[in-house]
């Protein structure tokens, strides 16, 4: 069996050794820096994309916080819309009709009677104006009138006065009818009758206006 030899000196072989261990060390130092410099770039690309990820993000909310304000504007406008719609509904919830009031009446008034004045109430405002049928002593209509009018005329004859009372009992929309008085006058050397009388509305005049979310 063959033996090796060292000849080189001991201090040589112990140099050559420290030279290694050196280089190795040295070898092992830049791989470090090296990955280490890799690392450090591939940290600035991830905070980087982090950045611009952070940067749409902020501008999506951004844009979130432009529409949530829009939205609550236009829920201002809709709350503001039902508190107008319920007070309209309140409102109006006593409004008659006049129009359709008015052609009913203009049907049936007889040609030698004429109307001067009438007086009404209805809805809200029923009873604040007083009228014939609440002050009569006898009560015609045990319902509770929805509105009343109060008229002024004149006829030519009685007869007339009674067409004219007639006329109104048959309006589906008039619940009762009640002559107040009818007395003969002169005018202008004609003798006439002028007379009063007050009729009472059921709910069949109401408007309905803004009523049930109608606008």
């Amino acid at each position: 069996m063959m033996r090796r030899i060292e000849l080189l000196p001991q201090t040589y072989v112990e140099r050559q050794r420290q030279r290694r261990t050196f280089g190795s060390v040295l070898v092992l130092g830049v791989l470090v820096f090296v990955l280490l410099v890799a690392w450090w770039f591939y940290l600035g690309t991830q905070i980087s994309g982090e950045r611009d990820t952070l940067a749409e993000v902020q501008t999506q909310n951004s844009r979130l916080e432009s529409q949530i304000a829009e939205l609550e504007r236009f829920a201002q406008l809709e709350q503001e819309v039902q508190d107008k719609q319920v007070a309209l509904e309140t409102v109006m919830a006593g409004d008659v009709d006049w129009p359709a009031v008015m052609t009913e009446l203009a049907m049936v008034v007889p040609g030698e009677v004429w109307l001067r004045e009438f007086r009404g109430s209805a809805g809200m405002t029923e009873g604040a104006t007083q009228v014939g049928t609440e002050t009569a002593v006898v009560r015609i209509n045990e319902e509770t009138p929805f509105g009343r009018v109060s008229f002024s005329g004149r006829s030519l004859t009685m007869p007339g006065v009674a067409k004219w009372l007639i006329g109104l009992g048959k309006v589906k929309d008039f619940e009762a009818t009640w002559l107040e008085d009818a007395t003969e006058e002169e005018v202008e050397e004609q003798r006439i009758i002028g007379f009063t009388n007050t009729i009472e509305f059921n709910e069949r005049v109401a408007s309905e206006r803004f009523q049930g979310g109608e606008r």
